[in-house]
């Protein structure tokens, strides 16, 4: 048995010698088949590639003309929610824009109305300063009149009695 083993042993290792020598030549052969067909798929690869990125940009030149020829149903209602939106908004600054023109308008007439008031209560005032100035003058004109009213009726009092004591003194004089 030991024979057969041996035997088995020089068999094996003389067919490995012609396996190994057939591996060489079948794995270059193969290599070289493998080599051919890994180019091939990749010439298959970039062919494909290329063809897909002319499909997705011809599907990119078709949707951009439904785009803005408006007939891309994907973008129409976006679209019209948008301008939706913005016919909303433009309304509402509309009336926003009206009531902060009547906020400023009312203020304008606030502020005109206190000026006039102010101006007619100033020119209420002077007028009440300039008649209380008059009067108190017209007082003191009419204390002036009175006090020369008197002066003069004493005076003319005075010289009525001086007329009066010069005749009573003359009369009786030439009654002497």
């Amino acid at each position: 048995m030991e024979e057969s083993t041996e035997e088995r042993e020089s068999d094996l290792d003389e067919s490995e010698e012609e396996s190994s020598e057939m591996d060489d030549e079948d794995c270059e052969r193969r290599r070289g088949e493998c080599i051919d067909e890994m180019s091939d798929l990749e010439k298959q690869f970039l062919e494909l590639k290329d063809k897909l990125f002319h499909e997705r940009l011809n599907q990119v030149k078709v949707k951009l003309d439904e785009v803005l020829t408006g007939k891309a149903g994907e973008y129409r209602e976006p679209l019209a929610t948008l301008q939706h939106n913005m016919t909303l908004r433009t309304q509402v600054a509309g009336v926003y824009r009206e009531l902060c023109l009547q906020v400023v308008k009312h203020k304008y007439e606030c502020e005109l109305q206190g000026a006039r008031q102010h101006l007619e209560s100033e020119r209420n005032l002077l007028f009440d300063a300039m008649k209380t100035e008059l009067l108190d003058k017209i007082r003191r004109l009419e204390e002036d009149r009175q006090s020369v009213d008197l002066t003069s009726e004493w005076w003319s009092d005075e010289m009525k009695g001086k007329k009066c004591k010069r005749r009573s003194l003359s009369r009786p004089e030439k009654k002497k």
